[in-house]
């Protein structure tokens, strides 16, 4: 195998690999590890500090994380040996800054999950121990029942969307994504919505013409009930929402309160609400967006936003060409 054919292969791989002879001097280094160390060292002198401290006294085998511009890199030695006698080393880099990533949000989900659960759950225990112990006049039970069923429902709601957000970080778009007209299943997500949106005084318009992207047909329906029951959601009484499909595009705006500039760039993560009292009120679980977002970044869609205070927020869905 040439050297040529060796770089190509070596540029294949997630992780960053550097070889070097005994003198130190580098024979090849591949994209990763040159992006990591942010240039193609020739020597291991020229290698950065933490990276060049890791070398003092190591033996092959030995591994290490350091910090290199600001990113956690675990480094791997390893011997080179040819006929029996060694002929240099080859140094690993594997960047865990998206390992990082991961376990926080992580962290943050598992705990905004918990935080969700444990408020209505609380109100439903509370409820049932003051019915069971009697504490609850005849007049009251109704009213308590009725609690329980709107905090349950709730609940309901938030395992549901926790459910299809898991799906898709799991397994994606595993189903056969078809040829589907956009307009027609957002004439059926609005139809829908129809009873939702006139509970809460919202006039909901759709407007467009036929158009067919390529999708799954459950993932893409998920994703236009979210923005559309959203938009209704956070409505203004007597608002409108305006759903239209043209060129590809799918958008949907509303004469709501509007999203302020500094959230506008949060609004998709998962559990983040602009209005947390206004979200409660009105069932939402804080996973709508995120679903929203999943789902594009799957049929390699764009999602942009556009929204001020006082007058509405308009999100827009532009589907790729086949």
């Amino acid at each position: 195998m040439n050297e040529t054919m060796l770089a190509a292969i070596l540029d294949t791989m997630e992780d960053g690999v550097a070889v070097f002879d005994l003198e130190g001097t580098v024979l090849l280094c591949n994209t990763v590890a040159c992006e990591l160390l942010r240039k193609k060292p020739l020597r291991i002198h020229d290698l950065p500090e933490p990276v060049h401290a890791f070398f003092g006294g190591v033996r092959s085998g030995d591994s290490e994380t350091v910090r290199l511009f600001g990113r956690a890199v675990r480094l791997t030695y390893q011997d080179l040996y040819e006929n029996g006698l060694r002929t240099g080393a080859v140094l690993l880099l594997s960047d865990l800054g998206e390992q990082e990533r991961a376990e926080r949000l992580r962290r943050e989900f598992t705990a905004n999950v918990s935080h969700e659960l444990k408020t209505p759950l609380t109100s439903i225990s509370g409820y049932a121990e003051m019915i069971e112990n009697g504490m609850a006049k005849e007049a009251d039970v109704k009213r308590f029942a009725e609690r329980i069923r709107r905090e349950s429902n709730r609940m309901l709601s938030l395992v549901s969307d926790i459910i299809k957000l898991s799906e898709l970080d799991e397994r994606g778009i595993r189903a056969q994504a078809e040829p589907i007209d956009l307009f027609r299943l957002a004439e059926e997500t609005v139809e829908t919505l129809k009873s939702a949106a006139m509970v809460r005084g919202v006039t909901v318009r759709l407007s467009g013409e036929p158009v067919t992207v390529l999708g799954v047909p459950a993932l893409l329906s998920e994703l236009i009930y979210n923005l559309v029951d959203n938009a209704i959601r956070y409505n203004r009484d007597n608002g409108t929402v305006f759903v239209r499909v043209a060129g590809r595009t799918l958008s949907v705006r509303d004469t709501g309160i509007g999203i302020p500039k500094h959230h506008q760039s949060r609004i998709f993560e998962r559990f983040y609400r602009v209005d947390k009292s206004r979200s409660k009120a009105t069932g939402g679980t804080g996973l709508g967006l995120a679903i929203v977002k999943h789902i594009s970044k799957q049929h390699n869609a764009e999602l942009t936003l556009s929204s001020a205070e006082g007058i509405g927020t308009e999100i827009t869905v532009t589907f790729p060409k086949e």
